[in-house]
């Protein structure tokens, strides 16, 4: 072998071990660093929070359980849900750009035959998201109808029969219990993911129509403080009686129209509540807008009803004063 030939060997090895040697520093250096790098204060990560449009179901032994909800057209060309036998919840965040930290529970209408999850679900979340709200609209436990669309359409009548008279006040008595215990986990559940998912406990409300405003008082009269919402509103509630109401019970924003059969009964008592236990409460009657006007826009004095909505959360601290 010629002399440039073993020059050539002798200096690739030496290559070689300067290379290796430079590894195992780097690698000895890298476990000292890791091994002498101080504990976190923060403690472990949080869970991240569930991402946009996600259905968080409110009962543990309900997950995973086969539900026998049912989305469907209903003959007036609303979106409905029906049959909820396990209630949820479903997640509608705020841009993060003008997110506020507050939070409010959704909870539609239907004379708890079905949901109204449209106009006084859907729709709801996206105006309260421009707010800068986070949203989270309740699909809680409804009456079991007919699982075929054509069976509910033909049975449609007969079903909503005891609503048009004396007889809701029985309905609102024998089906609102189950919802409002819905209402009052869902409460509990966004108090106790508020630090995880940047929510302020202070500033989580509830807001119902008609059925849901029903939900909506019910978990305001009979939850424990520690459960109940910051603030609420009920708009064109169904009746329901309020015997007593705890002197720290939420401010209460209530709304109906007098052209509505059910606003004569239904809301001077609920507002007479809230006097009575000195509790602020704003009463906003429009002349116009009939049942059920929820984000409809019909050209009535209803249609402004979330402009003075946003007043009100403003005076609650939780809505700047712009948009």
């Amino acid at each position: 072998m010629r002399a440039s030939e073993v020059f050539a060997m002798k200096e690739t090895v030496t290559v070689k071990r300067t290379l290796l040697m430079a590894l195992v520093i780097t690698l000895l250096a890298g476990c000292m660093a890791t091994a002498t790098q101080p504990e976190s204060k923060s403690g472990p990560a949080q869970p991240a929070r569930p991402a946009q449009g996600t259905r968080i179901m409110l009962s543990p032994d309900a997950a995973g359980t086969a539900s026998s909800e049912r989305d469907t057209q209903a003959p007036w060309s609303e979106a409905i849900v029906r049959n909820v036998t396990a209630a949820s919840l479903e997640v509608h965040w705020p841009d993060p750009a003008i997110a506020t930290g507050a939070a409010m529970i959704v909870a539609p209408g239907g004379g708890f035959r079905f949901l109204s999850i449209d106009s006084e679900g859907e729709k709801v979340a996206q105006w309260l998201n421009a707010q800068g709200i986070a949203a989270f609209v309740l699909r809680y436990r409804v009456m079991e109808t007919p699982a075929s669309d054509e069976d509910f359409n033909a049975r449609l009548g007969v079903l909503m029969a005891p609503l048009f008279g004396p007889g809701i006040v029985q309905e609102m008595q024998k089906l609102a219990p189950p919802a409002i215990a819905d209402g009052v986990q869902a409460v509990k559940l966004l108090k106790s993911k508020a630090q995880s998912w940047s929510l302020k406990p202070e500033h989580i409300g509830m807001i119902g129509f008609s059925a849901g405003a029903v939900v909506t008082l019910g978990v305001c009269q009979q939850a424990d403080a520690a459960d109940r919402p910051a603030y609420a509103a009920a708009l064109y509630t169904g009746p329901w009686a309020i015997d007593k109401l705890a002197e720290d019970a939420p401010p209460l924003f209530i709304a109906a129209a007098k052209d509505d059969v059910l606003t004569a009964f239904s809301t001077p008592p609920v507002v007479k509540a809230w006097k009575q236990a000195g509790r602020p409460v704003e009463y906003k009657l429009y002349d116009s807008g009939g049942h059920g006007f929820g984000m409809k826009q019909q050209g009535k004095a209803s249609d402004r009803w979330t402009d003075d909505f946003r007043v009100w959360l403003q005076v609650q601290g939780v809505v700047g004063a712009g948009g």
